[in-house]
């Protein structure tokens, strides 16, 4: 099959390839003429010693489902908010990001921000921005988010404040995303503090100083109506 050439094993990898033999009494040299030879041999070699796609395959576990433990379950099952958003975040981030898990998740923290917990209508609204686990809906995620920001809550402030900076769901208004942003950093929401920065570097001075007005007058706005809540409870 290969007249001329005889095989030869290398002893750094011990794989066998064809050259012409050496001379008699000497250790045979590549001249310019079998140096072609030898490059095909070479690539012959690396053609049919390619390793097999289950060669490459890891013999890792592939992590199970994320667990959830039966007191957790319990409460989520009875009604509890809190219990209902533990069980969304560990389906969510706590292991294999499935379809069915996400899904499972969002009806968890459907639940919950039904019954008004604001870090449900949070998630809930940012899985509808990136549709993640949901179809995305922008709709559904101006209504969630905006319903936990305008109950004070500081991540809603802030994630509202981003819709209106980039124009998601609603026009684009860098007056009320500074006013968002504005009130979430004076509820002590650290990520505010330089996406208002960022917003207050585009506005001029008229649009800063309304933007400033209307957070004072949200705040009173919220305030009056606390009041108001507890007077009724």
């Amino acid at each position: 099959m290969n007249p001329g050439l005889r095989p030869y094993r290398c002893r750094a990898c011990h794989h066998r390839f064809w050259a012409p033999p050496a001379s008699s009494g000497r250790r045979f040299a590549f001249s310019a003429g079998a140096l072609p030879l030898v490059l095909i041999a070479i690539a012959v070699f690396w053609a049919f010693d390619e390793p097999r796609v289950d060669e490459l395959a890891t013999n890792e576990p592939v992590p199970a489902r994320a667990a959830i433990d039966p007191h957790t379950l319990r409460e989520a099952q009875e009604g509890d908010a809190d219990a209902q958003v533990r069980i969304a975040k560990i389906l969510l981030f706590g292991g294999v990001q499935e379809g069915d898990q996400a899904a499972e998740a969002v009806r968890w923290l459907q639940a919950a921000a039904e019954k008004g917990k604001p870090a449900a209508m949070v998630m809930l609204g940012k899985l509808y921005r990136s549709g993640f686990g949901v179809l995305q809906d922008y709709g559904q995620a101006v209504r969630w988010i905006r319903t936990a920001a305008e109950t004070g809550d500081p991540d809603g402030m802030l994630e509202l404040g981003r819709l209106y900076r980039d124009g998601v769901g609603m026009p684009r208004d860098p007056v009320l995303a500074y006013v968002w942003f504005n009130r979430a950093a004076a509820a002590l929401q650290v990520d505010a503090v330089r996406h208002r920065a960022d917003v207050a570097r585009g506005l001029t001075a008229d649009q800063l100083k309304e933007a400033q007005a209307q957070s004072l007058a949200l705040d009173a706005s919220q305030a009056d109506a606390k009041l108001a809540k507890d007077g009724r409870q």
